[in-house]
């Protein structure tokens, strides 16, 4: 039954468009293999602990700053090598503030607010260098002191920061401010978690 429709399918095309069978499409599949690898790491774990913050000590109307933590970014490679590092928001949708990672949500559907990721100090084998950042996965770069969701995270030389660094040994010196929405738009009613999560994926570039 398959292959007579088959055949009525090709018959109506040969007498509708008796040209179409003679136009092409490629499929072209590259890539690079590379000998070298790299490890990220951030210093303590990666955890942020805020503690405890009473309910009071929110701002009704604006932002509250709740703490600001220091962290240090590592990347160790086998060689020197051309990368950015690819963050993901595994709570997209949370944030209360646009461009910054969610925090998550309360049990009433609010959105409880935002981290940020500052960038400071940056080394690339020991010099100075720039954090930089790209939001067309590497197209073009530009200068930044910020990580954020969309933006692939390289390093630029101090002098140069549209092309990203051979790099054997990186530091970044990440500063982790996060931040509760207004008071009056959540409910508070009962303890709630701050559960902001980040996943700094390698790129090769």
């Amino acid at each position: 039954m398959k292959k007579y429709l088959a055949a009525l399918s090709t018959t109506a095309l040969f007498s509708i468009a008796p040209y179409a069978l003679a136009s092409s499409v490629d499929l072209t599949v590259t890539g690079v293999i590379t000998p070298a690898a790299c490890k990220p790491s951030l210093s303590g774990g990666g955890i942020v602990d805020n503690g405890k913050i009473s309910a009071k000590d929110l701002n009704r109307t604006t932002h509250t700053l709740v703490g600001t933590h220091p962290l240090q970014l590592t990347v160790t490679c086998d060689a020197p090598t051309q990368f950015a590092l690819n963050p993901t928001d595994n709570q997209a949708g949370t944030e209360s503030s646009r461009s910054w990672f969610g925090l998550g949500m309360t049990d009433a559907g609010e959105k409880l607010g935002y981290v940020r990721v500052d960038v400071k100090n940056t080394q690339a084998d020991g010099v100075p260098a720039q954090a930089i950042d790209s939001e067309d996965d590497g197209t073009s770069w530009s200068k930044t002191f910020v990580t954020s969701p969309g933006y692939i995270l390289s390093v630029g030389s101090a002098a140069d920061h549209s092309t990203p660094l051979y790099v054997q040994h990186l530091t970044m010196d990440f500063e982790v401010s996060t931040q509760i929405a207004p008071a009056n738009s959540l409910t508070l009613t009962g303890e709630v978690n701050m559960n902001g999560s980040v996943t700094f994926d390698m790129m090769y570039l």
